[in-house]
Formats: structure tokens, sequence, C-alpha cells
């Protein structure tokens, strides 16, 4: 399997922007996370994006359901916030998302 230039260049493009979403997100979630800047947003982008990617290659029966609720599990850890807290900030980060996609950007989650 040969990974192009472009390839890597849009993965990376999409998971910054991912991050940036997740960062904007964080500063609006009331409280003081664990992790609230840049580097816990990229973490999170890409351990979300690896979750979502291990849950579509193994395709068992209902892998979307499992995948968001093992990266509400991955985000409870790395943000140190509550399952609640979490599916707030997951929300905020689809609606973040659908907008940045109306737009036209690519992103990873």
């Amino acid at each position: 399997m040969v990974i192009k230039a472009g390839t890597i260049l849009e993965f990376i493009v999409a998971w910054i922007v991912s991050a940036i979403i997740i960062f904007v997100v964080l500063k609006i979630y009331p409280g003081k996370q664990k992790r609230e800047n840049l580097g816990g947003a990229l973490l999170a982008a890409l351990v979300g994006e690896l979750i979502f990617a291990l849950f579509n290659i193994i395709r068992i029966p209902f892998a979307n359901i499992i995948a968001v609720l093992v990266w509400l599990w991955a985000l409870r850890k790395i943000f140190g916030v509550s399952w609640v807290g979490a599916a707030i900030i997951a929300f905020l980060v689809y609606v973040f998302s659908v907008f940045v996609t109306m737009l036209g950007i690519p992103h990873l989650i």
C-alpha cells in the first residue's frame, strides 16, 4: 500500500482543524479541564480518529455506537470530565464540525 504525500497533507490539515475545533469547545465548556490546551486538543482529535478508524475496520454490529462510547470514555480520561461533560463536549464538537464542513474545511472527527 502506497501512501501519497497529498493524503498525508490532507490528514495533517484535517487533524489540525479538528484539534482547533476541540480547543474552541474546551474554551466554551465551563470549568477547568485537564489538558485544556492545544496539545490536549491534538491528542483528543488523534485518539478520536484512531477509535473511529478502528471500529470502521472491524465492522461489528453497532460499531458506530460503541465507537462513540469509547470516544466519550477517552474524552473523560483526557480532560478529566464526567460522562455528561464528555457528552456535552462531544456534542459541541459535532455542531462545530458540521459548521466547518459547511464551509468546506476538512476535519477528522
